[in-house]
């Protein structure tokens, strides 16, 4: 092991909910797991329900995203946020003498204006990792060239970057600079007790009924395809379809807009939509109600679903949809359920009524959980880390185990 090896890793992860704030948490402890002292960097409010955090959070960063106000307020918030926060961060590093740091997450929102300050500390020896949850960085908005240019940006503070399932030795949005490491996601944790999710289910699929339950789970989000999921159901006369979350923006659909559609549909008796912060006490009773989970995304995403990694808990079959990337090949890989192609009504409506009538076995999920360690995950990390400048001649792109 080099001199300079991983044995304290600061954490940079400005989201305080959500699937990267989860993927960073159980990152986190197992970096902790592995030896290694690590500090999470957060803004208020980082996952306040969950107990067990081996690694230290301090909440200095700005929250990314202001929730009221006009648009042209929230917009200049999210602005000073990603500047202050790259400065904050590199203060951190800095002032702690940090020589290896791990992103939650790449990005290149407005990379041209707040990537300098890591970007100089890359210069001057730190070593920066980040999760790169999305290889194929697609353009929302704005020009092609900018967001080359962004994406080129974004990218000039890392040396090494986490690729998961979809890995890709020629992906032409990552510069060749990042060497590139495969690892695995790892599984989400959850508590779980005899009789959990028995009332729900009395209520909503009681004994001798015939019915089924079909989980959305997680944010409300137009890229969910829930309102397919509700035509789905509406034409499987025993079928429930239970939606619990909360509207993950205000330029999502509400939750009255999918109980208008269900009624309209004529199933409104089978469509329960519980809106809002599901506390993490109450998540088991959920999934140990459901007979089906439904990730059911729109062809632009291309990352890995949190929930899956949650689902695993339970080993209830799958039904999924997205752009090509972690989720559907993780779901074909290990056979944990069906995937559909996206945004194709009448292959989720027949995909969903062969599960009802079929069901899947649950013996992939075995293998999945013996595949999605955080302690692999770490492992890579801190190999890549390691070795980062010893291996600079291998080039971009290479492959971990």
């Amino acid at each position: 092991m080099h001199a300079t090896s991983a044995r304290r890793i600061l954490i940079h992860c400005p989201l305080p909910e959500g699937g990267l704030a989860e993927h960073a948490h159980y990152q986190a402890n197992a970096l902790v797991r592995a030896g290694v002292a690590t500090v999470l960097l957060a803004s208020p409010g980082f996952l306040p329900d969950h107990s067990g955090k081996l690694y230290t959070v301090r909440h200095a960063l700005l929250p990314p995203y202001a929730s009221r106000g006009p648009r042209l307020l929230r917009t200049a918030w999210m602005v000073l946020a990603l500047v202050v926060n790259e400065l904050i961060l590199a203060a951190a590093i800095v002032l702690g003498g940090y020589r290896c740091v791990l992103l939650s997450a790449s990005s290149e929102r407005l990379a041209l204006v707040w990537v300098w300050p890591t970007a100089l500390l890359r210069l001057l020896g730190v070593r920066i990792a980040a999760n790169i949850h999305d290889p194929q960085r697609k353009r929302l908005s704005g020009s092609a060239l900018v967001h080359r240019w962004s994406i080129r940006a974004g990218f000039l503070p890392v040396s090494v970057g986490l690729i998961h399932e979809d890995f890709d030795a020629h992906q032409p949005d990552i510069p060749d600079h990042v060497r590139c490491v495969r690892v695995p996601y790892g599984c989400y944790e959850a508590a779980s007790a005899p009789g959990d999710g028995d009332a729900l289910r009395a209520q909503l699929a009681p004994k001798g009924s015939g019915r089924q339950i079909f989980l959305a789970f997680g944010y409300i989000a137009d890229r969910k395809n829930i309102d397919l999921c509700i035509r789905a159901i509406a034409a499987l006369p025993q079928a429930v379809l239970l939606v619990a979350g909360r509207v993950a923006s205000r330029h999502d659909k509400p939750a009255a807009w999918y109980r208008a559609l269900a009624d309209e549909l004529g199933c409104a008796d089978r469509v329960r939509i519980d809106d809002g912060f599901i506390p993490e006490g109450q998540v088991r009773h959920y999934f140990a109600a459901a007979d089906i989970i439904l990730l059911t995304y729109k062809a632009e995403f291309v990352s890995q679903s949190g929930v899956l990694l949650l689902a695993s808990n339970w080993a209830r079959p799958v039904l999924a949809s997205s752009g090509s990337g972690p989720l559907t090949t993780t779901v074909g890989t290990f056979d944990l359920g069906l995937t559909v192609p996206p945004d194709d009504p009448a292959a989720l409506r027949d995909a969903a009524e062969t599960l009802f009538r079929e069901g899947h076995s649950a013996a992939g999920w075995e293998r999945f959980r013996a595949h999605a360690s955080w302690d692999r995950n770490v492992a890579a990390l801190l190999e890549a880390l390691n070795g980062h400048e010893a291996r600079q001649e291998d080039g971009a792109c290479a492959r971990a185990a």
